[in-house]
């Protein structure tokens, strides 16, 4: 067998990792002595030492300022984003304007960019893997949201390479989960897999044949995670303090995150108890008083509470069957993913499809990794048994604002396009394209990543063509042909990643 690959499922919450040894035994990282699971949480002890995981994760009400977490929702997200604005005053740590517009955090006096960060959690579960395979692993295979972006894909992956590791593929992760369910039962079947992690919602529809996996249609929600839940309790928390009290904690950050703390381990009880205490001693002063939270959360509150979260989940999981022109019937067995498809509410809403995994199938916190490392041991055995789709569509646009789709969203990849590009000025000077992600051109968050530059030479003898070439590792190329001419590889000005 070549090098083992290692299978990365690096999360907004918790990152873990897999991999097949040279007997062909699957292999977990563990992280302690009881868990295989590392918090995708940063210290900085100092400008220069760090801190990573589950001692790390200790620190964020100690130290909130100069500790990380989530930091993977701010990976390439360009500072004067709406959802930058919008999530910023969440964390106590300092979400800055990088040099490059896009967002970094500020330790003491260091800018970080949010890329280092991910590196620095990519670079402490490879060596803890080193440690447990007893020798450093040279390759990778990453897992991303459905709804990452080019950007984002390009930003993990140069995340991991700074660590040392070539990265040989970065797959969806409920892809990631389907190929851990399919080498588990070989069906023939079609599955939906419902993945709601700590910071994302993916629902992906395939169809599976023996151990090979075929992505019909992808959709989901990138702003819904286990923290929207998280965050529900909170406000809950902290409307009844104020009715109680008089006191708006919401003006303290280390506050506030306490009470996620409290809310999270609260939600987390009620998957398996009908009513929890929720008690923070000393939470704020008072008349030169301390005063503590004490509140009793049942079950039916909390579902209550929630329902809007997992309505839209259901209604994204609708959209993606209707993509694909299929009803819930129609789907063989639902594929659960992700920790907070451990609630009881969230099982109870999709009782309309007709069997779900069970856990001992497919573990909703340690399957994406599992099936990352799958995809790295069919790498090193020459095959694949995957087929994926664009998650959004690929748009060029004109200049003067005319924009058209030339690559469909939940098309199969690899895939290639041909488009006439007509009705260009009648310039000297090179014409530019603008090719970016979703056909809303007046999206504020919407990812330019490339530019094809139309020099004279191209359209001399007619209107020139614009081939693009999807590659299955998401790679972008263009090539253009003029009139009846052969085609010529032209650069993509690529915007850089990182530094």
């Amino acid at each position: 067998m070549n090098n083992p690959i290692l299978g990365i499922d690096f999360g907004t919450t918790n990152t873990s990792a897999a991999w097949f040894d040279s007997s062909g035994k699957l292999r977990i990282v563990p992280v302690t002595d009881r868990s295989s699971i590392l918090p995708s949480v940063v210290w900085f002890h100092t400008s220069e030492k760090t801190v990573i995981g589950h001692a790390a994760r200790s620190q964020i009400v100690e130290d909130p300022k100069n500790t990380i977490y989530e930091g993977k929702r701010f990976l390439t997200r360009r500072f004067k984003s709406e959802f930058v604005a919008r999530n910023r005053d969440r964390f106590a740590f300092d979400i800055v304007d990088g040099p490059d517009g896009y967002c970094a955090t500020k330790i003491r006096d260091s800018v970080v960019p949010f890329m280092d960060i991910a590196a620095l959690v990519i670079d402490q579960i490879a060596t803890l893997a080193a440690h447990a395979a007893g020798k450093p692993f040279k390759d990778c295979v990453l897992t991303v949201p459905v709804h990452a972006s080019f950007r984002q894909r390009a930003a993990m992956r140069l995340a991991a390479e700074r660590t040392g590791l070539d990265v040989r593929a970065i797959v969806n992760e409920p892809t990631a989960a389907a190929l851990y369910y399919a080498n588990l039962r070989h069906p023939q079947a079609t599955v939906l897999v419902f993945d709601l992690g700590g910071g994302t919602f993916d629902a992906t529809l395939m169809s599976l044949k023996g151990k090979q996996v075929k992505v019909l249609a992808t959709g989901g929600d990138a702003f819904l995670g286990g923290s929207n839940f998280d965050s529900a309790i909170v406000s809950l928390l902290t409307q009844s303090f104020r009715d109680k009290t008089g006191i708006d904690l919401n003006e303290s950050r280390v506050v506030m995150q306490r009470l996620a703390f409290a809310a999270e381990s609260a939600k987390i009880a009620l998957s398996s108890r009908d009513e929890t205490r929720v008690r923070i001693p000393c939470v704020v002063q008072k008349d030169g008083q301390f005063v503590d939270l004490d509140e009793t959360l049942t079950r039916a509150q909390l579902e209550d509470l929630v329902t809007p979260l997992i309505e839209r989940s259901i209604g994204a999981c609708e959209d993606v069957l209707a993509k694909a022109g299929l009803k819930a019937d129609q789907v063989d067995e639902l594929v659960l993913v992700g920790g907070q498809t451990r609630m009881p509410a969230i099982r109870n809403r999709l009782t309309h499809f007709k069997r779900f995994s069970e856990d001992r199938e497919v573990h909703p916190e340690l399957g994406v990794c599992i099936g990352a490392a799958i995809l790295g041991r069919n790498l090193n055995r020459g095959t694949v048994g995957l087929t994926d789709v664009t998650p959004m569509s690929i748009s060029v646009m004109m200049p003067g604002g005319v924009t058209f789709e030339a690559i469909a969203p939940n098309t199969p990849v690899p895939c290639r396009r041909k488009i006439s590009i007509e009705g260009l000025p009648p310039w000297q000077a090179p014409i530019p394209l603008a090719i970016f992600e979703a056909v809303d051109s007046a999206a504020i968050d919407r990812e330019v990543f490339g530019t094809v530059m139309i020099g004279p030479e191209f359209r001399v003898k007619g209107a020139p063509t614009l081939h693009l070439d999807l590659a299955p590792d998401f790679k972008l190329k263009a090539r253009l042909s003029t009139g009846n001419g052969p085609e010529t590889a032209v650069p993509i000005v690529e915007v850089k990643i990182g530094k």
